[in-house]
């Protein structure tokens, strides 16, 4: 409990000196609050083991393992070989200046996993102070996004927002806890749980859409569309989704009000000298008031026809076919306008075959996207390709991607060409970086970790809802990855959420089991 409120309380505001080296500053705080953390844990363990003379009772809880689980271990035998075929041993172990992605955090990843999948227990009063936490962070977010800067730090600058870094930073940590709220306002029947996740479902929306890091934007279609998924088995769950696209929508529309606050100034558009699409349809047009109205009415028909008995989303299985359609066009849509909004996707001209023929358009992908993503894919790839047998297996080792990408001279070349002086530590894109660092074997443990728990908690949230919450943050934090990367503020939190949902379902699975065998 205490390690659980130093990392969801403490670390997200602790920044004692400002944004500057504010990385560095996290990962001191991470790495020796977990290991302080990790040490009393064991401590506490072998003594009781000693007192109570009892073996058996610290293996007990190990011995029923899971598919995540053996994920788990199979991720730290895969990290742990992988740096025993490293060439960059020093950068392997302790992850290169500004990301510590090494050998150490992984370990703390899957040690934080184990020890609350095993140990602790999240009542909602634990839930509400994660909750109230991230709220704060997220209000300081906005502020700064509008020009207020309610605490002031060193180094501040358009580029840098709330108590956690750049734009990515921010967005990764946003990935993985606004869903939460989301989905407790989603699940929960209980006013007490539903008044407080409605405001804070609210203030993310708003973080998230003026924030400016437009993965946010992929994070909210793969929310809204697992959500939609799931809610359609009953009419409240239905409801629910229907009040969240309208929150969001009124969150759009409040941020655009906003704009027009005398003293406040929506500063990222200046910041990035162009506004993006996606940005002017959400903030500055009114597309997301007739959106609004839309989902108002259809909200208010369903209510009415349900309260005569005439829709039960139940039987209509012909609605869950054109709902479900309607839905994945959007969806493809959004991620559509996403890849043109951020230039991955483009149109070029065609110069007529023929005299008779016009000039036509094609599409083309942009290599440069989204600051030297998609150079930062294809160089990945192309160091990946460009291993041996082994370490394809076994990768090059944990955060060691620069030390391997800039030792080939043609890929080197092309990075120099595009980052100049800097210095490009990770791909961009968490399967491709898990490929290079880890190999194939660290890649399927990994996402073997984050999908099996993804699956796994969503089948156990119809009898423990809490497990909906644990299920949405992981599938959020999968998504946003695939244009982002592992760091400090991001993935600590999934692997904590990773071993509250574990605990959660270990112990409905065996509260079953009990009433099982007392019925027999």
């Amino acid at each position: 409990m205490l390690y659980f409120f130093a990392m969801t309380v403490v670390y997200p505001l602790y920044a004692p000196g400002g944004y500057l080296h504010i990385g560095e500053v996290k990962y001191a705080f991470f790495r020796n609050v977990s290991l302080a953390a990790a040490a009393a844990v064991i401590a506490v363990m072998l003594c009781t083991c000693l007192i109570r003379r009892d073996k058996g009772w610290l293996l007990g809880v190990y011995k029923r393992m899971s598919v995540t689980d053996w994920f788990a271990y199979g991720y730290l035998v895969a990290v742990m070989l992988s740096y025993l075929c490293s060439a960059y041993k020093k950068d392997a172990l302790w992850g290169v200046e500004g990301w510590h992605m090494g050998v150490v955090s992984q370990m703390i990843f899957i040690l934080s996993y184990f020890f609350f999948s095993r140990y602790f227990h999240m009542d909602e009063k634990w839930l509400k102070l994660w909750m109230l936490s991230t709220a704060i962070v997220f209000l300081l977010g906005i502020c700064n996004r509008y020009s207020v800067y309610p605490v002031v730090m060193q180094g501040q600058g358009k580029g840098f927002i709330s108590t956690l870094g750049n734009i990515n930073w921010f967005c990764g940590y946003w990935s993985v806890t606004a869903p939460m709220g989301i989905a407790a306002y989603w699940s929960s029947d209980k006013m007490r749980v539903r008044i407080p996740a409605g405001i804070y479902s609210v203030i993310a929306m708003l973080t998230g859409i003026t924030q400016g890091s437009s993965s946010a934007y992929l994070v909210f279609t793969g929310m809204l569309l697992i959500l939609f998924i799931l809610s359609l088995n009953s009419n409240r769950r239905l409801y629910r989704f229907l009040e969240l696209c309208m929150m969001f929508t009124a969150a759009c529309q409040l941020g655009r009000a906003m704009k027009y606050i005398p003293g406040l100034e929506y500063n990222y558009k200046i910041y990035d000298a162009v506004e993006s699409m996606v940005s002017y349809i959400l903030l500055d047009s009114n597309s997301t008031v007739w959106a609004f109205l839309l989902l108002l009415g259809c909200y208010i028909l369903f209510r009415v026809l349900d309260k005569h008995g005439l829709f039960c989303i139940e039987r209509h299985k012909w609605l869950w076919g054109i709902l479900t359609a309607v839905v994945i066009l959007v969806a493809a849509a959004a991620v559509v306008l996403w890849l043109f909004d951020n230039g991955v996707l483009g149109l070029c001209d065609i110069p007529p075959q023929t005299p008779e023929e016009d000039t036509s358009f094609g599409i083309y992908f942009d290599e440069e996207w989204g600051n030297g993503r998609g150079v930062a894919w294809n160089c990945g790839m192309e160091a990946y390709r460009s291993m041996d047998i082994l370490h394809k297996a076994v990768g090059i080792g944990p955060d060691c991607f620069a030390d391997y990408v800039y030792s080939v001279p043609k890929l080197a070349d092309k990075l120099m060409q595009w980052f100049g002086a800097l210095r490009l530590t990770n791909a961009h894109s968490e399967p491709i970086t898990l490929l290079v660092n880890n190999g194939m074997l660290g890649f399927i443990c990994y996402m073997g970790i984050l999908v099996s728990g993804f699956a796994r908690y969503l089948k156990g949230a119809g009898k423990q809802p809490v497990l909906y919450l644990c299920a949405v943050s992981i599938l959020a934090y999968m998504v946003h990855n695939l244009v982002s990367f592992q760091q400090v503020l991001n993935t600590p939190f999934v692997f904590i959420i990773l071993g509250i949902g574990e605990k959660y379902d270990r112990d409905t699975l065996q509260r079953i089991t009990s009433e099982g065998t007392c019925d027999e």
